[in-house]
């Protein structure tokens, strides 16, 4: 069986974490396996160390930083090219070639709506795997990314039209059966979620498959606890906004044992040798589950540690971060800040640290998804993919 992955939005580790795991059982089971990332840069040398060919996505447009204000599916679609035929047109041309030149039977599609897209048109099934925000509920109406839901609709509704209009104007042009909504873009044939029903963006859903999280770097950096006294606090923070420089002073002023993976900041903070700082890819097996706190923003990381049962602080730096957030703090397994003062960060670390409620309510959630480890979500993507090939053949 030939394979391609396929990643075309989001950025950074997370993606090519939860990729390459599965694309390596695939190759070791004898499949032919290659990789098509969004950022080549990224998964190219990743992908050289284990053997799995890798080029660069089909793409037409920039792909621009989601703004914190932003409402919906729609705006996003059609920042990446979906509002533009031409260019939406030359991308599944693209991705269509590919299919052809590699004889792909199954794509697996990791936040890849045009790659979705031109495997329904090629014939050829596909699997989705992703967070519940990059794979939204097959609705009439996507979900809103602000809470204020009502407020919004106008201005959502009018882009998912306009991109729904647009994305069925280029299939009717290649001779494919339109869509009906919006949210068909993100559906591949099976949907695999790398979360838990709690920490779903969009909220639970009776019917889906949720796998827990998927996420392991080929060579990432090992890192140890030195065993202070301080209380152990695992950090993975994207970005070099002040919020960063608070966390790590924070840390430092109550004698905090800190791993810190920034893979943003250009140089080592002034703090003390106690708070290790990466820049490169750390490996969290053995790292989480000993922490007293992990503070991050990233879905995988967040789900990871709050299944391990360990409190988790969440500073969202966008929307999905933001809803995110939100679904953390019912669960009563941790808190967020978003945009915090020096004042509020060291108060929520604080918080977290001594309140034992958190600890409870994140050891709650660990206990009731105990068998959810990363080979048994490699396992359910790798089962999805043989379903959906055996189906189709």
């Amino acid at each position: 069986m030939n394979v391609l992955a396929a990643w075309e939005l989001g950025g950074n580790w997370g993606h090519v974490a939860r990729d390459l795991p599965v694309l390596r059982r695939l190759q070791a089971m004898g499949h032919d396996v290659r990789y098509a990332a969004r950022d080549a840069t990224i998964a190219a040398s990743l992908c050289a160390s284990i053997g799995i060919p890798c080029v660069t996505a089909p793409h037409g447009a920039a792909i621009r930083r989601m703004p914190r204000g932003l409402a919906g599916y729609g705006a996003i679609l059609f920042a990446d090219g979906f509002g533009d035929a031409e260019i939406l047109g030359q991308r599944l041309a693209g991705w269509m070639r590919l299919f052809a030149e590699h004889r792909i039977d199954v794509v697996l599609a990791d936040y890849a709506p045009a790659a979705l897209l031109a495997a329904r048109m090629y014939g050829i099934p596909s699997v989705a795997v992703g967070s519940g925000f990059e794979i939204p509920p097959d609705s009439v109406e996507l979900p809103s990314f602000l809470t204020d839901a009502d407020r919004d609709a106008p201005a959502r509704r009018f882009s998912e039209g306009l991109v729904l209009f647009n994305v069925n104007r280029v299939l009717r042009a290649l001779g494919a059966a339109p869509l009906e909504r919006l949210a068909q873009v993100f559906q591949g044939a099976r949907n695999v979620l790398t979360t838990v029903a709690e920490l779903d963006h969009c909220g639970a859903r009776p019917d889906a498959t949720y796998a827990g999280p998927l996420q392991d770097l080929p060579g990432g950096v090992a890192a140890h606890w030195k065993g202070t006294t301080g209380p152990r606090v695992l950090v993975y923070l994207r970005g070099v906004d002040p919020v960063v420089g608070h966390v790590l002073r924070a840390l430092d002023a109550i004698g905090a044992e800190v791993i810190a993976v920034l893979p943003d900041v250009a140089r080592r903070p002034d703090v003390r040798a106690e708070i290790q700082v990466f820049r490169q890819p750390v490996r969290f097996d053995g790292l989480i589950e000993t922490a007293d706190l992990v503070i991050a923003s990233g879905s995988g990381t967040v789900t990871t540690a709050s299944i391990a049962g360990v409190p988790v602080l969440v500073l969202p730096g966008n929307a999905e971060q933001a809803m995110l957030a939100r679904r953390v703090t019912q669960t009563g397994a941790g808190m967020s800040v978003d945009g915090g003062t020096a004042a509020t960060v060291l108060d929520a670390i604080d918080r977290l640290l001594r309140d034992a409620s958190f600890r409870t309510g994140a050891r709650a959630l660990a206990a009731k998804y105990t068998g959810l480890r990363m080979e048994s979500a490699v396992q359910t993507v790798i089962d999805e993919i043989h379903n959906v090939s055996s189906h189709h053949s």
